[in-house]
């Protein structure tokens, strides 16, 4: 099974892949994490060599300052890429930490062609889930304690708040918008182990297994 994680800046996605690789192994289930910034690990991407010697800091800030539809085409490259390995990917679930949506959501309001967001998102590799983990901008800018990105902000290479929040609350708009017309499963939680435990919820019944494991020895008769 493969779930995609998708959401705003600041939503929590690395630290919900931890907590749901816990609780799957837990459950006796091979797991699996596919992400676009692997490409910087040549033993998992080695067609993605030529990047050797970039800087993944370096490179998000020259993504920013990339002309569109060239930046679409390459975050485009980078998305595809990950969802063709995670359907390779040999695992009862497989993670695949960030999707299509927060990036098509940006370059439209950048004023990318629509006809160009649509065809590389329809080229993409499918998925079996969407999971869309919610966050304000607000509580997406506490959480991000100052570490924001000139692309996070709209391409603001000063990195103001005040532009990561306006930049935020424009791309949250249509991606909650997909979210609902494309049926994707949406986690709102205030805290981690909040949408954790909503995740697990989610995603339990979908692979046969329960939300809560019981310890071992939970259903041994008394004495044994």
């Amino acid at each position: 099974m493969i779930v995609a994680m998708d959401g705003p800046d600041g939503a929590g996605k690395s630290t919900q892949v931890k907590r749901l690789r816990s609780w799957a192994e837990s459950q006796g289930l091979s797991f699996r994490v596919v992400g676009k910034w692997q490409v910087f690990e040549e033993a998992e991407v080695p067609q993605a060599r030529f990047l050797r010697g970039t800087a993944l800091d370096e490179l998000r800030v020259c993504i920013a300052e990339m002309p569109n539809p060239a930046r679409m085409l390459f975050l485009g490259w980078l998305n595809t890429l990950a969802a063709e390995r995670a359907r390779a990917a040999e695992a009862d679930l497989v993670v695949l930490d960030g999707y299509w949506v927060k990036h098509a959501a940006t370059e439209l309001l950048a004023g990318c062609p629509q006809s160009l967001v649509d065809a590389i998102v329809d080229a993409m590799a499918p998925v079996d889930t969407v999971v869309f983990f919610d966050v304000t901008p607000e509580e997406a800018l506490r959480r991000k304690k100052g570490d924001i990105t000139p692309y996070e902000c709209g391409r603001d290479p000063q990195c103001r708040p005040e532009s990561f929040l306006a930049h935020q609350t424009a791309t949250r708009a249509v991606m909650l918008d997909w979210a609902a017309l494309r049926g994707w499963d949406v986690v709102r939680a205030n805290t981690a182990e909040a949408a954790a435990q909503q995740l697990r919820k989610l995603l339990a019944p979908k692979l046969g297994v329960e939300v809560n494991p019981r310890p071992a020895g939970a259903d041994a008769p008394a004495g044994h």
